[in-house]
């Protein structure tokens, strides 16, 4: 499945040319990283991290660094990645695929166009990097809407019932 590492790269690379301080994180060991990293390099964009899967610690500071959290993803289940980037209050610009249409509150959560053009998630980013407001209403949302959705014990039961349930024997009527 593609998870939109190119129109990623292609909209960091529009926000650098006008924001040499910009800085793209690619974190992950998908089977694209070694043509996205000869992608990178091949353009010349600079501002590009490739930190290779990452957890504990080294994933913390990764979070807890970024503004945003891009993720234009072709299709998906429930990508954990979106639900741990809401928990660190990251603004989330991805796609309307799989499990994530189910959940994801358009502007409230952060933004979740139809389009795959580059060029439209860039002038996302580029908005929530010049509004603070707006991210500090993203984050407080987010945050608090990870604490009250996606705790373990909460998703467990969650699951739980859904297993039950397809498990159960038909009833006849």
């Amino acid at each position: 499945m593609r998870k939109g590492f190119y129109e990623a790269i292609d909209a960091f690379a529009m926000l650098r040319s006008t924001h040499d301080y910009a800085k793209l994180t690619v974190a992950g060991n998908g089977g694209e990283l070694s043509n996205a990293r000869a992608y990178v390099i091949s353009r010349g964009i600079d501002g590009v991290e490739f930190t290779g899967y990452l957890r504990g610690e080294a994933k913390n500071k990764v979070f807890s660094r970024a503004d945003v959290y891009l993720f234009p993803t072709y299709g998906e289940g429930m990508p954990i990645s979106v639900l741990e980037a809401m928990a660190y209050g990251l603004p989330v610009i991805t796609r309307p695929v799989g499990g994530i249409k189910d959940f994801f509150e358009n502007g409230k959560m952060g933004f979740i166009p139809e389009s795959k053009s580059p060029k439209d998630f860039a002038r996302i980013m580029e908005n929530l990097a010049f509004d603070h407001e707006l991210r500090s209403r993203i984050r407080a949302y987010n945050i608090a809407y990870a604490k009250e959705h996606f705790p373990a014990p909460k998703v467990a039961a969650r699951l739980e019932q859904i297993y039950r349930k397809v498990l159960a024997p038909a009833s006849t009527n």
